[in-house]
């Protein structure tokens, strides 16, 4: 995955998921940086509010068809680099 910001593009990836307390924990990398990400329970509530958006729904409707897409191009692009 990949952040875009100001200060830059960050790679990140997410290497599981851990509660604490009442805080539902991500652990992954930013970089080269380890990172936990803390969600509180109303934290929760408004990131499936956000999912829930029309655009994000389309999104998951077109999930199927993009990620066949996606391989067909990795798929092409390895027989190339073995046609050279």
């Amino acid at each position: 995955m990949l952040i875009k910001s100001m200060a830059g593009d960050f790679e990140i990836s997410i290497a599981g998921f851990e509660t604490e307390g009442r805080h539902l924990v991500m652990i992954g990398k930013m970089g080269v940086w380890d990172a936990r990400t803390y969600f509180a329970p109303s934290d929760l509530f408004a990131l499936l509010a956000k999912l829930l958006s029309p655009a994000v729904l389309l999104y998951l409707v077109r999930l199927p068809y993009l990620l066949v897409r996606e391989k067909s191009r990795e798929s092409k692009g390895s027989r190339g680099a073995g046609d050279e």
